[in-house]
C-alpha cells in the first residue's frame, strides 16, 4: 500500500522527469537506469527501480538534470566527469536538490541527488542513488526553455 508520502514523491519525480517538449528532436542516447530512492524518515524502503530514459547525446550539459518549467539550475559546475548541481523547483510541490554524477567510461552515468521540499503542505526529504547503463540511440526532445510553450 502507498503511503501518501509516496503518492506525492511519485508525481513530483514524474513532473521532474517529463518536462514540456520541443517541436524539434534530435539523436539522443538511450539508457537503462537503476534508482534506488530513500524516504528519510519513514521506515519503508522503497524498491529499487529500473527504466529506460531517452537523454541528449552529449553528457557535458545543463540538459543531465532533469527538470520542468518550474523547476531552475541554480548551479552548475563541471569538474573532469563530474557534475555538480543544484535545482530548485516552485509551484505546488517545491523544492531543491543537490546532486551529483560521473561520467562513466562506458558511456554511463551514475550520482546521488538530496531533495528536500513540501508538497500539499508535508515537507519530505528524499536521498536518491542511481546509474545509467547506455543501450543505444533515441529520437531525444530536449525540455522548452523557460517561458515558452
Amino acid at each position: 500500500m502507498k503511503t501518501q508520502h509516496q503518492t506525492v514523491l511519485a508525481a513530483l519525480l514524474l513532473g521532474i522527469a517529463a518536462g514540456p517538449a520541443s517541436a524539434q528532436p534530435e539523436e539522443g542516447s538511450l539508457y537503462e537506469v537503476t534508482m534506488q530512492m530513500e524516504l528519510v524518515g519513514l521506515p519503508v524502503q522503497m524498491p529499487e527501480q529500473t527504466t529506460q530514459v531517452c537523454g541528449p547525446k552529449e553528457h557535458l550539459g545543463r540538459k543531465m538534470v532533469p527538470h520542468d518549467e518550474n523547476c531552475s539550475i541554480t548551479r552548475f559546475e563541471v569538474e573532469g566527469n563530474t557534475t555538480r548541481y543544484t535545482l530548485v523547483c516552485t509551484g505546488p510541490s517545491e523544492m531543491t536538490a543537490e546532486g551529483e554524477f560521473e561520467q562513466l567510461a562506458s558511456g554511463g552515468y551514475r550520482g546521488e541527488m538530496n531533495m528536500v521540499g513540501s508538497a500539499n503542505g508535508q515537507s519530505m526529504e528524499m536521498n536518491m542513488q542511481f546509474e545509467g547503463k547506455r543501450i543505444g540511440t533515441c529520437d531525444y526532445v530536449p525540455p522548452a526553455a523557460p517561458g515558452t510553450s
